[in-house]
Order: structure tokens, then C-alpha cells, then sequence
């Protein structure tokens, strides 16, 4: 008979927690509060409240017990084991042979029905090593076939009952299901959750590296807990479903400070919910880290010391143009300068510099709020986004006036921006006096670093992007690291227009969209395709993805 003798540390797993700084202790003192009213394990209950995530508490749990954590091999052989699905669906365990050797894996070492059935479910001596209980379910759905552990929870009910709603919410699976999606999201990198009702349940997806991935769907019954789980965290009134609600959280996620920007949506099926993941000291203040060429950041740098004028950052939701501000605020932030900024939302909080969230439902919008901003005597002004002819207004009156103003547009390109803001209404004499400087920006994808390898040569004349000559590309074929994707993390492709005399006069004879960019290229302009040929020609990216993004403009 294989016998498991636990002969670890005899410090409390709640302690060595706390010790190693993975968990406050405040929190764990919660969590033992909450224990005396369960039957749960403290390390479930501390997962399930959000407190560690579940790698956090394997790891402390491998060393409290000396156990292994187990390790993927190819030489792995996954044995069905002598139990049936529901004590598999109650106790998930894995049987592998490896070397001749047999491994039992599980999330729950501590599982005394499970230990005390091994011998008999294994048939032979066996070794347990521990994974998260979430890769042990994955693990036996994928090669045992037993799914739908959460099929025996009945959650059903009717959606005008606010009071079970709240009750369904609270309860452990629910918790434990949203909890780990948002952990899951979090690992993998993700930048938003989608969760999006339609006719067959709820459709689960994150977006990583701007692209959708889908992720196997909840029970049916549980959408409308899960859904008025997100809506309590993020403190919105779970009652209203007609109308969009808006919302924030604030996790501790694998020792990391989350914030959760949560946008619920009324759809046909049910309401619909996008959380927006931003983690609290994770952005980059690195113009070349974010991918700008040397040339392109000596000019942006001299277009954010200026004393006076407009600076502009173009390109959709989602390309980074928030993050390339900040970057410049960082640089030109010390103690000689005042910089006030007017967001919606703000993203990221800095120091040093004042913020100041929009707020509609009071009035407060970018125009109003920089009105009051020009009197607190700034030397800065950050505008969020310049939507109306008003604020673009303000904001070339403030820029004339003695102020440096940044801000960002929704345009295809840099050369689009002018020709945007004199459809607003701006007079093209006042462009000319304030605007200095227009940057568009886009992201494309980074070949995986662990399975890059080099694809062959191709020879560009696609009309989509510059033509070069033949040159070397790169591709990712895939690997554990990157999903599979063959891609891991963005970078940016940049350009960058300088209003100089050339351009300004350009501006001033009233050029059109065409003809300004014909101006501007003979004045040595570089486009955002010749900067993404430039990064496929060093490797970083694919050229699909640069066509990707080049097309979608």
C-alpha cells in the first residue's frame, strides 16, 4: 500500500502566505472569519474571495507539503483511472506514467477521500504532484472526457427575482468561476473579457494582443449570476438592465494591483459585459520599449518641450495613443512644470500630475473642464480626446495663449487630422499658428520570442505596403508561450508629421486630404507602412500583420 506522508513545513499555510508577502494580513484574517462559517478549505476560500490566485496557492501549498508541482512532458501517459465520472467530477485527479514511475496529480493534496481511494483507483504505487484545481479539470476533460463540472449546480431562475439574484451571486461557484476568469485573464494577458449573451448562453472571450479568443462557455443557468456577480463587484445596481452601466474594480491578482473598468450593455439575449483590464504599474514610460524609431523620438521629444502649442496623438480605441501621452508627460514632468490632464476615463493615475475624470451625469465634459483647467495656471494641459468643435477651440485658444497642449483625435492617419479639424469648424489660420505636430500610431503584434524562426524571403509589391527588394521574414510556429498564436505581446508602428513652413503653408492654401499628403511625403514624410516594413525587416513582427493593420485603416 502507497502511503503520502506530509512531513513539510508545520507552519500554517495562511501564515506562510502573509510571511512571503503574497497576501495581507488583514485579508487572511477575513478569510478565517469567513472559514467559521464554511466547511471550505482556507486556501479555497481565499482563492474564491480573489485574495491569491490559484498558482499563488499551489506554489506556498508544494512547499508547505514538499511536494512537487507537476511538469508537462512529452513523455507523459495519461491513464484513465478505476473510478467512476462522479468521483472524478467530485475529487479531479490525474493518473500519468512516466517513466515507468505512475504520478498522481491533483489541485487538492489535502483531498482525504481521494488519498485514502488511491491505491485503489491507481492499482499500482504511485507519487502525487500538485497543479491548480483549473489545469486538473482542463487536464480531465481533455483526456478523460468528463466535462461540465458545474453542470450539477442549478442556477436557474427568473431574472425579475433581484433578491436571488444577489443570493446566486454570493454563492462559491459563482465566485470561484469569475474569480478565476479574471485570473485566467490576467496570466494570459489579456486587455478585456467579453462577455456577451446570445441564444445558446453565454459567449466568453479575451481579447490578447487585440485579437478574440473564446474560452469554453459557462452552464447556461449561470449567466445571470455571473453576469450580477460583475455588477456587484464593480458596485453597479444590479436591478437595472435597460439601460448601460459603468463601473470599477480593484483586485489584488498574483501580488499585482488590477483595476477593472467594467461597461455593461443591453442586447436582445440579455445585457452584455466588457471589462477592461489595467494593472497598476505595468504601463511603459519607454518610447522605444513601445516601439518608436530613434528619429521618430527625437522629434516627438522636441514636439512635447515645446512652451506653446498643439500636439496631436491619432488613431482608434485601442492603439495605444493614452499610453504614448503618458509617455511624454513622464518625460517633461519635474517640479518646474504644472501639468493638469482631463481623461475619460483616467487610465492610469501619475505622480505629479493633476487628473481629472469627466463626469457627464454632472456636466462636467473635456470643454467645461478646460475652461477651469486654463485658470489654474498650467503649463500643461493633457486633453483626452478632442470630440467637438468646442473643446478644439479651447484648446487652440489655450495653445495661443501660452499653454502646450496634448491630446489625441479619432482619425485614420496624421495628415487626416488636419483636415478633421477644419470639418469641426477650427479656421485653418488658427491651425496653422498652433498645431506643431501630429503622430498616428497602431499595434501590431510581436513574433513570439520562444518559436520565432526564420520563414524564408519575399519580395514586397503588394501595393498594401512599400515595395523593398527581397529580404528575410520571420514567423512563429507556435508554442506553450504564445497559446499557439505565434505571437506575444505589441508594438507600435509610428508616424509622425511635423507642421513646418512647408505644411503650414500647405494647410493655409487649403489643401485637400490627397494633395497635403503628396506635400508632405516630397518633404520626406514616412508613413506608418514604412515604418511597419521596417519592423518586418527586423524581425519583430509578420508582414500579415502589418497588412492586418494597414488594411483596416
Amino acid at each position: 500500500m502507497t502511503q503520502i506522508l506530509y512531513k513539510g513545513k508545520k507552519e500554517m499555510l495562511g501564515e506562510m502566505l502573509v510571511s512571503s508577502g503574497k497576501l495581507e494580513r488583514l485579508e487572511l484574517e477575513r478569510a478565517l472569519s469567513h472559514q467559521s462559517e464554511v466547511t471550505s478549505r482556507i486556501g479555497e476560500i481565499l482563492v474564491t474571495l480573489g485574495f491569491v490566485s490559484e498558482d499563488v496557492l499551489i506554489n506556498t501549498l508544494a512547499e508547505q507539503l514538499e511536494l512537487s508541482i507537476y511538469q508537462a512532458s512529452a513523455e507523459d501517459e495519461f491513464v484513465r483511472p478505476m473510478a467512476s465520472d462522479d468521483f472524478l467530477r467530485a475529487h479531479p485527479f490525474l493518473l500519468i506514467r512516466r517513466a515507468g514511475a505512475m504520478l498522481l496529480v491533483s489541485g487538492n493534496p489535502l483531498d482525504g477521500d481521494l488519498v485514502q481511494a488511491a491505491d485503489l483507483v491507481c492499482g499500482e504505487p504511485w507519487q502525487m504532484q500538485l497543479a491548480t484545481e483549473s489545469e486538473v479539470k482542463r487536464l480531465v476533460d481533455e483526456h478523460y472526457g468528463i466535462t461540465n463540472f458545474l453542470a450539477d449546480i442549478n442556477l436557474a431562475v427568473d431574472e425579475s427575482d433581484i433578491d436571488r439574484l444577489k443570493d446566486m451571486a454570493s454563492e462559491a461557484p459563482v465566485i470561484k468561476y469569475v474569480n478565476s476568469l479574471i485570473d485566467t485573464a490576467v496570466q494570459r494577458r489579456a486587455s478585456d473579457i467579453h462577455l456577451e449573451p446570445d441564444g445558446e448562453g453565454l459567449l466568453v472571450r479575451l481579447r490578447i494582443d487585440g485579437i478574440l479568443h473564446e474560452l469554453e462557455r459557462p452552464p447556461h443557468s449561470m449567466q445571470a449570476a455571473i453576469v450580477s456577480r460583475t455588477k456587484l463587484l464593480a458596485a453597479l445596481d444590479i436591478a437595472e438592465r435597460r439601460l448601460p452601466q459603468d463601473g470599477k474594480i480593484s483586485m489584488r491578482i498574483s501580488g499585482k494591483e488590477i483595476d477593472l473598468r467594467v461597461a455593461t450593455m443591453p442586447t436582445v439575449h440579455g445585457e452584455g459585459v466588457v471589462i477592461r483590464i489595467l494593472e497598476k504599474g505595468s504601463i511603459i514610460f519607454d518610447l522605444a520599449e513601445l516601439g518608436m524609431p530613434e528619429s521618430f523620438r527625437h522629434d516627438f521629444d522636441k514636439l512635447v518641450r515645446q512652451p506653446d502649442g498643439i500636439v496631436l496623438v491619432t488613431g482608434p480605441t485601442g492603439s495605444g495613443k493614452t499610453t504614448s501621452l503618458y509617455c511624454a508627460l513622464h518625460q517633461i514632468s519635474d517640479v518646474s512644470n504644472k501639468i493638469i490632464t482631463i481623461e475619460d476615463p483616467v487610465e492610469y493615475q501619475l505622480k505629479g500630475i493633476n487628473q481629472i475624470q469627466v463626469k457627464p451625469d454632472i456636466d462636467l465634459t473635456f470643454a467645461k473642464g478646460l475652461r477651469s483647467i486654463v485658470r489654474q495656471d498650467p503649463d500643461v494641459i493633457m486633453v483626452g480626446e478632442i470630440r467637438d468643435l468646442e473643446t478644439a477651440e479651447i484648446a487652440v485658444q489655450s495653445s495661443l495663449t501660452g499653454h502646450l497642449v496634448l491630446s489625441t483625435l479619432h482619425t485614420n492617419d496624421s495628415i487626416s487630422a488636419v483636415t478633421r479639424l477644419v470639418d469641426l469648424g477650427v479656421e485653418r489660420f488658427l491651425l496653422v499658428s498652433s498645431l506643431r505636430g501630429i503622430m498616428a500610431q497602431r499595434l501590431v503584434r510581436r513574433i513570439c520570442r520562444h518559436c520565432k524562426e526564420d520563414a524564408g524571403t519575399v519580395a514586397v509589391a503588394t501595393g498594401e505596403v512599400p515595395a523593398g527588394g527581397d529580404f528575410p521574414i520571420y514567423e512563429g510556429r507556435g508554442c506553450p508561450a504564445c497559446s499557439g498564436s505565434g505571437y506575444s505581446g505589441r508594438i507600435g508602428v509610428f508616424e509622425l508629421l511635423l507642421i513646418d513652413d512647408v505644411i503650414a503653408r500647405g494647410i493655409s492654401r487649403g489643401l485637400d486630404l490627397a494633395d497635403l499628403r503628396d506635400l508632405a511625403v516630397k518633404n520626406g514624410f514616412k508613413s506608418m507602412a514604412d515604418d511597419g516594413m521596417a519592423k518586418v525587416r527586423a524581425g519583430e513582427t509578420t508582414l500579415t500583420e502589418v497588412v492586418r493593420v494597414i488594411r483596416e485603416r
